[in-house]
C-alpha cells in the first residue's frame, strides 16, 4: 500500500527531485508555490527542456496529493493569473533541513482562514462522551492547568479521560503529559492540515493519541496533543501548518469548515477507546479554534478568568454575540446552560468570592438571562445565590504550588493531597455536572 505524502515530507521531496533534475541551483533561481490548502507547484522562471520537464511531472507524482492532479505541478508565474509572481524578488529563502533535502529553496505562501463564528451553537454529538471545552478569553489563567489536575483527579477515581489539544497556536498539553518518546506520531494540528486535502485513514487518527504514563489510577488519560513528535522533528513547519489549519474545504458532500472537522475529529477521536469524559483545551482569545470549540461541540464550557477588568470586557464581548443565538424559549437541551464561570487564581475569602460572582450576575443578566418584564418562568433566569447557574462560578484559588505547572518533573503536582485544597471544588463540580457518579 502506497503511504501518501504528508505536509512536512512535500516540498522537501519536491526540492529535491528539482535539484535532481534541474541542477543545484534551480530551486532558488525558480521558486515553489503554496497554495492555501498547500498544495505545492513548482514556478518556472526560466526555461527547461521538454526531457526535463516530463521528468519533473513524472516525479511529482510520488508528492500526492500535495501536487495538483491536473498538470499543474510546473507552471509559469502568467499560468497562474497572478501579475505579482511574475516580480524577479517574489518569495522567501526558506532553509530546509530534511533526509530528503537539506538547503534553501525559494517560497511563495498564499494562505486564508474561515468564519466558524457565524455558526450557532451546535447540539451535542452523537454516539460522544459528555465533552468539556476549558475556554478563557485571556492566557495565563491556569486553565491548561486545571485541565490536566482535572483528568489526573479523575483517572485515579477510575475514569477514562481524553484530552484534546485545540489551542494549535500555544501548544502545550502534549508537554505536560507526554515525555519525548510518549509523543504520537500527528498531533491535532496535523489532522487539520491534512484533512484539507481528503480524507484520513483510520490508521492516521490513531496516530494522534496517546496514553498518559503519568496520569493514572485505575482508570487512563489519552492525550491529543496539539504537535506530535513528526512536528517536533520539524519544528520550521508549525507556522506553516497553522496559516492553513483553518482552511474550508469543499472536498466532502458539506463544507469542511474548522467547525466541522473538529466536530469529526473529536467523534473519530472518542471511538477508539472507551471514555467517561472528553476534555478540550480551547485557545484563549475570539479565534477560529475558539468558535469550533466553544459554539461547534454542543459541549459543557468552562469560561476561566481572574477577577480582573479585562476577564469581564473580553467576556461581555462574548456573551453579547452569542445573544443573536438566544432561543425564543429555554428548554432542557438550551444550550446556554451549558455555560459555567471558573473564578481561577481566586483569593479564599468569601467576600471577594462573592465579588467576582457579583460581575458575573451582572454579566449575564444584561446577556444571555431572560431579565425583560412579562417573561414567562420557564425562561432562562436564575438568582443570585444559584448554584447551578452559568454565573455562579466555581472558584480555583490562587496556590504557588502550581506557578511553575511541570508534572513531569513534579509529580507531587499530580498527588491528591496537594491538588485537593486548591481544585477539589473545581473537581467536585466537574464530577456533578457530568453525573459520573451516576455513571458508574
Amino acid at each position: 500500500m502506497t503511504v501518501p505524502t504528508r505536509y512536512d515530507d512535500a516540498l522537501p521531496i519536491f526540492a529535491a527531485l528539482v535539484r535532481k533534475t534541474l541542477g543545484k541551483d534551480a530551486p532558488l533561481e525558480n521558486f515553489f508555490f503554496r497554495d492555501a490548502s498547500g498544495r505545492l507547484t513548482f514556478v518556472l522562471t526560466e526555461d527547461i527542456t521538454e526531457s526535463a520537464k516530463k521528468a519533473l511531472l513524472r516525479g511529482a507524482r510520488r508528492i500526492r496529493p500535495y501536487v495538483q492532479d491536473d498538470g499543474n505541478a510546473i507552471a509559469r508565474p502568467e499560468d497562474l493569473l497572478d501579475p505579482e509572481l511574475a516580480h524577479p524578488d517574489i518569495g522567501v529563502f526558506e532553509r530546509i533541513d530534511h533526509r530528503a533535502y537539506s538547503g534553501f529553496v525559494r517560497l511563495v505562501e498564499h494562505r486564508i482562514v474561515g468564519q466558524d463564528w457565524l455558526e450557532p451553537p451546535q447540539d451535542p454529538i452523537k454516539g460522544v462522551p459528555p465533552v468539556v471545552v476549558f475556554a478563557s478569553h485571556k492566557g495565563g489563567v491556569g486553565r491548561s492547568t486545571a485541565l490536566a489536575v482535572a483528568s489526573a483527579a479523575l483517572a485515579e477515581r477510575g475514569y477514562n479521560i481524553l484530552v484534546v489539544d485545540l489551542d494549535l497556536e500555544a501548544p502545550g498539553l502534549g508537554g505536560i503529559f507526554l515525555d519525548q518518546k510518549q509523543m504520537p506520531k500527528f498531533g491535532t494540528l496535523d489532522y487539520f492540515v491534512e484533512s484539507t486535502l481528503g480524507d484520513l485513514d483510520d490508521r492516521f487518527i490513531e496516530g494522534v493519541t496517546a496514553v498518559s504514563s503519568l496520569a493514572q489510577g485505575r482508570g487512563r488519560v489519552h492525550v491529543a496533543p496539539a504537535v506530535g513528535s513528526t512536528g517536533e522533528t520539524h519544528p520550521q513547519n508549525i507556522l506553516g501548518k497553522i496559516a492553513r489549519a483553518y482552511l474550508e474545504t469543499e472536498n466532502t458532500e458539506r463544507r469542511a469548515t474548522f467547525l466541522n472537522r473538529t466536530r469529526d475529529l473529536i467523534k473519530r477521536l472518542s471511538q477508539r477507546s472507551r471514555y467517561e469524559a472528553i476534555f478540550v483545551d480551547a485557545r484563549a482569545g475570539l479565534n477560529e479554534t475558539a468558535a469550533a470549540s466553544i459554539l461547534g461541540l454542543g459541549a459543557d464550557v468552562l469560561l476561566f478568568g481572574v477577577d480582573a477588568p479585562q476577564t469581564f470586557t473580553g467576556y461581555r464581548y462574548f456573551l453579547s454575540y452569542l445573544q443573536r443565538f438566544r432561543p425564543t424559549e429555554s428548554t432542557e437541551t438550551d444550550w446556554r446552560a451549558r455555560l459555567r464561570m471558573v473564578h481561577a487564581k481566586a483569593s479564599p475569602d468569601p467576600e471577594k468570592q462573592a465579588d467576582f460572582r457579583t460581575k458575573a450576575f451582572d454579566l449575564f443578566a444584561d446577556t444571555l438571562y431572560d431579565l425583560e418584564e412579562g417573561v414567562e418562568e420557564a425562561s432562562f433566569n436564575f438568582d443570585y445565590d444559584d448554584r447551578t447557574a452559568p454565573h455562579f462560578a466555581w472558584p480555583i484559588l490562587n496556590d504557588s504550588n502550581y506557578f511553575e505547572f511541570n508534572p513531569l518533573a513534579r509529580k507531587e503536582q499530580f498527588a491528591t493531597q496537594l491538588y485537593d485544597r486548591t481544585f477539589g471544588p473545581f473537581i467536585a463540580g466537574l464530577v456533578q455536572r457530568l453525573e459520573l457518579d451516576k455513571r458508574r
